[in-house]
């Protein structure tokens, strides 16, 4: 019976934080998510510079002459991603592949927030400036034991930053109002920072948008991605490597139906 009280007095605990943060329900309100204005299927195709050349390095493919991604995307989250131009087989493979663009989803249609930080206990910090927000993991189960989050005075989600065994994740955001976005942010520069021990792995996201059927879609995101072994040791050599690529996304078709055909069908045209 303790064991039970303890559980439904986390329980609460959890929820009556999140329900005293009101900077993350109001942040997803002012963000822009095209869901909210009517997006309900979405078709479009992704390429990644460089990802030719580097697969047919490994000289393990034949020659792969094209290489792009098809995406089938229907609300409220449903999605599905074709590989085309890469050889049969290779699943394992194509696997990594999907899941390079499956991290990148959330760049044409952006996660909200509050769904990513509802488990945790919330409360705030202090900050320079601002507001500060805490997320704790009291359970010990989850990946990521802690979650800090910094807003400016106007609302907007300055930083996320994560806490793990494996290391610490920070994103900061650059936001702005665009002209088919209702008033409402979206992202023209996402930074994330990854240490891992004495690595720390720089990723800088410049996003160009253009406006489909009256929703704005990232067209280009430009990617500088630069690592570096961090020691106190002045005698060491710098040692840094900096990489640049660009993923583009095109051929948008939106509310066609195709992309629920497709996924509950199979259907392609």
């Amino acid at each position: 019976m303790r064991v039970v009280s303890l559980f439904f007095l986390l329980l609460f605990s959890i929820n009556s934080s999140a329900v005293n943060i009101p900077e993350v329900n109001e942040f997803d309100i002012r963000y822009y998510h095209p869901e909210s204005y009517g997006l309900k299927d979405l078709v479009f195709e992704v390429r990644v510079s460089n990802l030719v050349e580097t697969l047919n390095k490994r000289q393990s493919f034949g020659k792969i002459e094209d290489l792009y991604f098809k995406v089938y995307w229907m609300f409220p989250g449903q999605y599905q991603i074709e590989v085309n131009g890469f050889p049969k087989g290779f699943e394992e493979v194509k696997y990594q592949l999907k899941q390079m663009i499956k991290n990148r989803l959330d760049f044409v249609v952006p996660l909200k927030l509050a769904p990513r930080v509802r488990s945790y206990e919330l409360s705030y910090f202090k900050t320079s400036s601002g507001k500060g927000v805490r997320g704790k993991d009291r359970t010990g189960t989850r990946p990521v034991s802690e979650i800090q989050l910094k807003f400016k005075s106007n609302g907007m989600l300055e930083e996320f930053k994560t806490f793990s065994p494996t290391g610490v994740n920070s994103s900061t955001f650059d936001l702005g109002v665009k002209g088919w976005s209702n008033n409402k942010w979206v992202v023209d520069k996402m930074t994330i920072k990854l240490i891992q021990g004495v690595q720390l792995t720089t990723i800088e996201n410049e996003f160009e948008y253009k406006s489909y059927n009256g929703f704005g879609f990232p067209e280009k995101v430009d990617i500088k991605t630069t690592q570096e072994i961090v020691t106190n040791n002045e005698k060491n050599k710098p040692n840094k490597r900096t990489v640049n690529s660009t993923i583009e996304f095109s051929k948008y078709e939106v509310n066609t139906g195709k992309a629920m055909r497709f996924m509950t069908k199979g259907i392609k045209k």
